[in-house]
């Protein structure tokens, strides 16, 4: 079913033209007033580098507030303003805010600071991304021309996609994200997700879907979700390129993709019987469901496996019609996902880079290797009580030493022990039980290597 979404999106992607995104044209002395929030907690150089991006935006002076929101440690704080305070101009409003306490966490630094500025449109931009000096010009007048809007989301790119393996794979899912399945969604006119950096809000939207909640580990996708429902729409600008930087070691991207396959059942979970019992039509409640529960191809595989091994151990001969359906299943999986991934790069004019190849086959090859990590997130998100959240953190940034204990050990073990299971079983699920092998041994071999701080000059002005 999953796959089934993949092509679909990808046939409109390919067949349907996008819609005329009208802009407003407004003499400077007309343009609103804009709220950039750079929420920061412990970035270091990247928070001097994003609040120094943020600065060189083409807007009147004015009408441009810089929000540095920072939830990092109180004993940074001192220092970290009057860095800031020293590279930004003179003549651009700046407010540095920080709340005391990280309740509620980035939604919750989001609406602290809407809480000290009554802007109309407001842009959200993490530490680690650079924004270009148009990135309001080519946005905030989308806003203005349909005020149907919710926000405005431009593609991201990736500021060290050729570090190493795991950042290309990185880089080739996202381009797919953004470049096929978003910007199908928004030529079909489906409900589109906001993706927590790199676009602008209408301030409107966001009170009257709720505003920033802190429940869940994917608030852009909750308050997303909550302002569809409302009759909202999103838009994306896929030539709008924002660069950001991707994690660069496997234990960094296993923490990042967790913490989003638990956020998105905790939407899920929230939202799915409000969606369900609304009066919206069918088709877009189940637009929105697909959207939100695509983390369940992880469960679903780890199910998969569970119940092979199950059946095998049993000694149960499967029906010819049983082999021939996983067949299937697998090999549509398998292609569906590795066209889409080359479509993404077609679309971008990026099919023939070097490399290429071997990327779109590990591609589909690490996130096979999240199946256990993504899998317990998702039960988590479903059967736990907690909701503090204590246990997250944000993404390791470049310097850092991913802290917890995994070392890829139960990712090793798992794929040690399935080949001993997967060459007794049935032959359609040889081709499964590869793809799932390879990437835990991946990953675990990855998570398993010495840590080390990853080493990348950062420049403020750069």
């Amino acid at each position: 079913m999953l796959s089934f979404q993949l092509a679909g999106l990808a046939w409109v992607r390919i067949f349907r033209k996008g819609p005329l995104l009208r802009r407003s044209e407004l003499s400077d002395s007309d343009l609103p007033h804009v709220l950039v929030q750079l929420p920061v907690c412990n970035e270091g150089p990247l928070a001097l580098r994003v609040a120094a991006s943020a600065a060189r935006l083409d807007w009147p002076a004015d009408r441009l507030t810089i929000q540095l929101l920072d939830d990092g440690y109180i004993e940074h704080h001192d220092s970290l303003a009057a860095e800031v305070r020293a590279l930004i101009p003179a003549g651009i409003s700046l407010q540095i805010l920080r709340r005391g306490d990280r309740k509620g966490f980035k939604a919750g630094n989001l609406a602290f600071g809407l809480s000290h500025s009554d802007a109309p449109f407001v842009a959200v931009l993490d530490a680690d991304f650079v924004p270009p000096q148009d990135f309001l010009r080519r946005t905030v007048p989308a806003l203005l021309a349909d005020s149907g809007l919710a926000f405005v989301q431009a593609r991201w790119g990736h500021a060290n996609r050729a570090a190493n393996w795991l950042t290309r794979v990185q880089g080739l899912l996202l381009d797919a994200h953004f470049s096929v399945e978003q910007e199908a969604r928004f030529r079909a006119g489906l409900p589109l997700s906001f993706n927590g950096s790199a676009g602008v809000w209408n301030r409107t939207a966001i009170e009257q879907g709720g505003g920033w909640t802190g429940d869940t580990l994917t608030e852009d996708l909750d308050l997303s979700m909550r302002c569809m429902m409302q009759g909202w729409r999103g838009a994306m600008v896929s030539d709008l390129v924002v660069p950001g930087e991707l994690p660069q070691t496997a234990a960094a991207w296993r923490a990042q993709q967790a913490r989003w396959t638990k956020g998105h059942a905790q939407c899920a979970r929230k939202l799915l019987p409000k969606i369900w019992a609304s009066a919206m039509p069918v088709w877009k409640k189940a637009a929105m469901t697909l959207q939100m529960c695509q983390f369940a191809f992880y469960m679903l595989a780890f199910a998969s496996a569970v119940i092979s091994l199950t059946l095998m151990g049993m000694g149960v001969v499967y029906y010819p019609g049983v082999t021939w359906l996983g067949l299937m299943v697998t090999a549509l999986g398998i292609f569906s996902s590795i066209g889409y991934l080359y479509l993404g790069q077609r679309m971008l004019d990026r099919q023939h880079e070097d490399k290429l190849l071997p990327s779109l086959l590990l591609a589909v090859v690490f996130p096979s290797g999240l199946i256990l990590a993504n899998t317990r997130a998702t039960l988590d998100a479903f059967f736990s009580k907690r909701t503090d959240f204590s246990g997250w953190n944000r993404t390791t940034r470049v310097g850092e030493i991913q802290s917890g204990g995994w070392r890829g050990i139960p990712e090793l073990v798992v794929g040690v022990v399935l080949p001993v299971f997967a060459f007794a079983e049935s032959n359609w699920s040889a081709l499964f039980f590869f793809f799932a092998v390879s990437g835990l041994v991946s990953i675990g071999t990855m998570g398993a290597m010495p840590r080390r701080a990853v080493r990348q000059q950062i420049t403020p002005g750069e």
